[in-house]
């Protein structure tokens, strides 16, 4: 509901990129950014550093 809300908002993004969280790699989620025609990008597991943005965002 969110990501529609938000693509309601800002538009459909090409790609988008997230952690490795269970929400994000689900097959649930897969399948809503597939349906989207949305690439979706996961950073390098247990690697803070692959994901400096998404840390920096989060300010961890």
């Amino acid at each position: 509901q969110h990501f529609i809300t938000a693509f309601s908002t800002l538009g459909v993004p090409k790609t988008t990129k997230t952690d490795n969280g269970p929400g994000y790699i689900a097959h649930k989620t897969q399948a809503f950014f597939q349906q989207w025609g949305i690439q979706h990008i996961t950073g390098i597991p247990h690697s803070p550093t692959g994901q400096a943005i998404i840390e920096r965002i989060h300010s961890t």
